[in-house]
């Protein structure tokens, strides 16, 4: 049976199994992983895998089971183990279904391209990022990585309130890592591209630049004392800063009690110049999608409007226990997932001024290029944040010296209040984007 095939089966088995509510995922998804060395295959995996969960409810309480098997006694097995879960378990009032909604845009998430693609032309791109990096400069020493992976997923979502979607998506990303030695001195950075559609990646002479000019630029790195100054955001690693602020606005965590923004919907919690949104409904964009994880037709969502809170991010079990509407941000991880909050594609609106006059208009600063560790610890109760950096020192709007072993210290909401300045740089290049920007005072640790 094909994918939709086995949705309706499943679904009519649950109709019959005497529950209130019932759901069925199924999934399936294909692709390859390629990794290259010195202009040879090193690693090479191919991925064709496929299952289904239901969700089932009886009195508030609910079920999950997940299976690869799709053979008809399986799936017939699979729905008696799911009820006899749901009788056992702990009632809960937040267990619930989606029920339909009016349908949203029909988003372009899938390359048509993708089963045409050959094998030899994608070895060609990564041969080519190796090459080109390579050649960048003589102190690119070594390539710690060069990879590439596709995948073609299909999914078919139904519930019995009537919900019943089906869609297909691709996925393709490239990158290389490379490592930069003189003079005894070693540093490491990388580059990666992701894209719906293969025409979409970055072409390899650009990835190959950017990750060379991240190692090379880092070289000859000199300690700064501890002080408060402007730092910069390069607009890749504003992604830690999202993803602090993710936290906070994560339904799931609203609905805890978790979050120090529960109850403040309406209120001023950053600089005018900030506006997050979270829009599903991009053509193309890696995190977009015609609809979530439970079948909930996607969005756009207003998060921050010019500093003022507007929203948080709901499914449908985190929307219905904080006493909001589902947004329609749930995500799996795969058909063996149970739906969780998640975002598809964040980002911080753009501003209108040039990264050069950002540049130009900061004194003495820290143009922030890469953190460590920023991901251990994110609570957002609290918001603090906190990781290791380095990046490039600014004096009278130019860059000075590298500088590395510093930490960044300050909270997620106060960054917020402090940005003074927003790049008109942003680019969709991942789930979560920003363009470049200045927040006007942290703490850098240094020497």
């Amino acid at each position: 049976m094909g994918i939709e095939e086995t949705a309706k089966r499943l679904l009519g088995l649950i109709e019959k199994a005497g529950v209130d509510e019932g759901e069925v995922f199924v999934q399936k998804t294909r692709g390859l992983e390629i990794s290259l060395r010195d202009q040879e295959v090193e690693s090479l995996r191919n991925m064709d895998e496929g299952g289904f969960a239901l969700r089932m409810i009886s009195e508030g309480r609910m079920g999950f089971v997940h299976s690869s098997d799709l053979r008809d006694e399986a799936l017939i097995r699979s729905v008696e183990q799911c009820v006899a879960l749901a009788k056992a378990s702990q009632p809960d009032e937040a267990n619930r279904l989606p029920e339909p909604s009016e349908p949203g845009p029909d988003v372009d998430t899938h390359d048509e391209t993708f089963p045409d693609i050959s094998f030899e032309r994608k070895i060609a791109l990564l041969k080519d990022m190796e090459t080109l990096s390579f050649a960048y400069d003589p102190v690119i020493s070594k390539m710690e990585s060069v990879s590439y992976e596709d995948a073609e997923t299909e999914t078919a979502i139904a519930n019995t309130h009537g919900i019943f979607v089906h869609g297909k998506s691709t996925r393709f990303s490239s990158g290389v890592s490379v490592m930069a030695e003189k003079d005894g001195e070693v540093e490491s950075a990388g580059e990666e591209t992701e894209s719906r559609y293969f025409a979409d990646l970055d072409p390899p002479s650009k990835v190959a630049t950017r990750a060379c000019w991240k190692a090379t630029s880092m070289l000859g790195a000199k300690p700064v004392p501890s002080q408060e100054v402007p730092v910069i955001f390069d607009r890749d690693v504003v992604y830690a800063m999202l993803i602090h602020f993710f936290a906070m606005i994560n339904g799931g965590n609203v609905a805890d009690g978790l979050s120090a923004l529960e109850g403040r919907i309406g209120e001023k919690i950053a600089s005018d110049l900030v506006t997050v949104v979270d829009d599903a409904t991009i053509a193309r964009g890696i995190g977009s999608r015609s609809f979530d994880a439970e079948g909930t037709p996607s969005g756009t969502t207003v998060i921050l409007e010019g500093g003022v809170l507007r929203s948080f991010l709901f499914d449908s079990r985190s929307a219905g226990r904080a006493g909001f509407k589902s947004t329609g941000n749930a995500r799996r991880g795969g058909f063996r997932d149970l739906p969780r909050v998640g975002y598809s594609n964040l980002y911080i609106q753009r501003g209108a001024v040039t990264p050069e006059k950002i540049m130009e208009s900061t004194k003495t600063g820290l143009w922030l290029m890469s953190l460590a560790g920023w991901w251990v610890g994110i609570n957002p109760s609290t918001g603090d944040f906190s990781s290791g950096a380095k990046g490039l020192w600014v004096e009278d709007g130019k860059v000075v010296h590298p500088v590395r072993n510093v930490t960044i210290a300050s909270n997620i909401l106060e960054m917020l209040e402090s940005v003074d300045m927003v790049g008109d740089d942003l680019f969709f290049r991942h789930a979560a984007n920003s363009p470049t920007l200045r927040v006007g005072e942290m703490k850098v640790g240094g020497a």
